[in-house]
């Protein structure tokens, strides 16, 4: 018998629960990857936003609300529930002024190009 439990069907909105969770799980390990996870940037601006981008780069389902999972994510990682309403500012802040931006699907190809032209040859 089989024990593969992904072949059992989930909800749409457990799945729509569990793509959030994904989201999330990558963007702390970005965060952590940069070392930007100790207390001393819970103000910092510069990482609001960095997460802002890499949460409006990552969500592509529209009915995934990118505000309230910035806001979870920020008070899961600095653990300060206290400064939503601040947070919340901020991001207002940044958005009303365009500094969250998505990466165009042109740099992404040049990106892409890129690595493909000049970091793959070097491996051999």
């Amino acid at each position: 018998m089989n024990n593969d439990l992904s072949v059992v069907p989930i909800t749409p909105n457990l799945g729509f629960e569990i793509k959030k969770q994904e989201i999330k799980t990558k963007i702390i390990d970005r965060l952590t990857e940069l070392k930007l996870l100790d207390g001393k940037f819970k103000n910092n601006q510069d990482v609001l936003l960095l997460i802002c981008n890499i949460t409006e780069f990552l969500v592509q389902d529209k009915k995934i609300n990118k505000k309230e999972l910035v806001l979870d994510i920020f008070t899961s990682i600095y653990n300060n529930p206290n400064d939503r309403s601040i947070i919340d500012a901020n991001i207002e802040f940044l958005h009303s002024n365009k500094a969250i931006k998505k990466l165009s699907k042109f740099y992404l190809f040049c990106v892409s190009a890129y690595e493909y032209l000049f970091k793959s040859k070097k491996k051999g």
